[in-house]
């Protein structure tokens, strides 16, 4: 698996396409560099999933009971607005009104590497999203990392 990490300041042109940037770009596979998903994140984003990554999302949900109803609306509001998308000729995306509209997204936006995804916000949501104080990288490192190694001493 190739891991997306770093973040990359992008314009939006007045139809909403970006050029994606080379940095990004050569993260990925080259069979994987033109075809995305774009969908709503859980936060206030857009998440673009290359295609053999929202595959395996897809199987994930798939493999849920859907004569549960919580499995069913989970999946109706997941899938709500999922788009897939290609790479121009000139390397761009063209991201769906509907979604911008969902993520604030104007004309600066930020895309981050998140693993095995990429994360589309609007600059100031990020900026001000990345500043909340309550968020703390030493306290959630402590509360979510903690047994990942199977040691949870507190020294």
């Amino acid at each position: 698996m190739h891991t997306l990490i770093g973040e990359y300041d992008c314009k939006l042109d007045a139809k909403g396409r970006f050029l994606m940037p080379a940095g990004l770009r050569k993260q990925l596979p080259e069979d994987q560099q033109a075809d995305f998903v774009v969908n709503r994140g859980l936060d206030k984003c857009l998440v673009m999933y290359p295609i053999p990554v929202w595959e395996r999302e897809l199987a994930r949900i798939q493999s849920k009971n859907q004569y549960v109803k919580r499995n069913r609306d989970f999946t109706r509001l997941f899938l709500n607005g999922a788009t897939r998308v290609e790479l121009d000729a000139s390397g761009r995306v063209l991201l769906p009104r509907r979604l911008m509209e969902f993520a604030g997204l104007d004309k600066d936006v930020m895309l981050v590497g998140q693993i095995d995804k990429i994360e589309i916000w609007d600059l100031s949501g990020y900026e001000q999203m990345m500043n909340d104080p309550g968020l703390d990288l030493e306290q959630l490192a402590e509360e979510v990392m903690r047994g990942v190694d199977n040691d949870d001493t507190d020294d």
